[in-house]
């Protein structure tokens, strides 16, 4: 198993993608601590891992709050000394629809959890990293980093975004052995696209 005694920490890991990302790296050894904010969806997750025989944890946190983010990654930490991986994969559509029709406070909150939820699982996460002198961080962007997607203003703003602060954090981090990549899976048929 490649992944054998990582420890992994995902966010939106209670379904779509993040579950499957959190799925595959536990088949590959890695211990996957879950992190969204419904637990039921973290509990269904957690019992699919513990079919496929790795260890995991459920940490439920809203991206919207630096304190709950730093007390999942706290506790993540205190539970297995550390997290070597971190996919930051949660995130929301956002208000649809021409700009001017949306609502600044509904419009900022994507933002929010998109890159601000993107940032803070970061910066929780990296001194650790920077200490071990090791560590990998996959931020998912989207469709709407590559190309302009009308209505979705928000979506699209955040996820450029995200490549911008992944390019970034990559060159402030390199000399910790610490990867920073973005990746843009595309259209699939999650119960967000729905």
């Amino acid at each position: 198993m490649k992944l054998q005694e990582r420890r992994a920490l995902i966010t939106g890991s209670g379904r779509g993608i993040g579950e499957q990302i959190a799925l595959r790296l536990a088949q590959e050894g890695a211990r996957v601590a879950l992190l969204a904010r419904d637990r039921q969806e973290l509990r269904s997750t957690g019992e699919k891992i513990e079919k496929i025989g790795a260890e995991h944890l459920i940490v439920p946190a809203d991206l919207n709050s630096e304190g709950q983010i730093r007390e999942a990654v706290r506790g993540v930490v205190d539970q297995w000394g550390g997290i070597d991986i971190l996919v930051n994969n949660a995130g929301m559509l956002g208000p649809v629809g021409p700009t001017q029709d949306l609502e600044y406070s509904a419009w900022m909150e994507t933002l929010q959890v998109n890159l601000g939820g993107c940032y803070l699982c970061c910066a929780f996460t990296l001194p650790g990293m920077i200490e071990r002198r090791r560590g990998k961080i996959i931020n998912l962007s989207g469709g709407g980093a590559v190309s302009p997607r009308p209505n979705f203003g928000a979506y699209s703003a955040s996820k450029a975004a995200i490549v911008r602060f992944t390019e970034t954090l990559a060159a402030e981090v390199a000399e910790y052995g610490i990867d920073v990549n973005a990746i843009s899976p595309g259209a699939i048929n999650t119960a967000m696209l729905r």
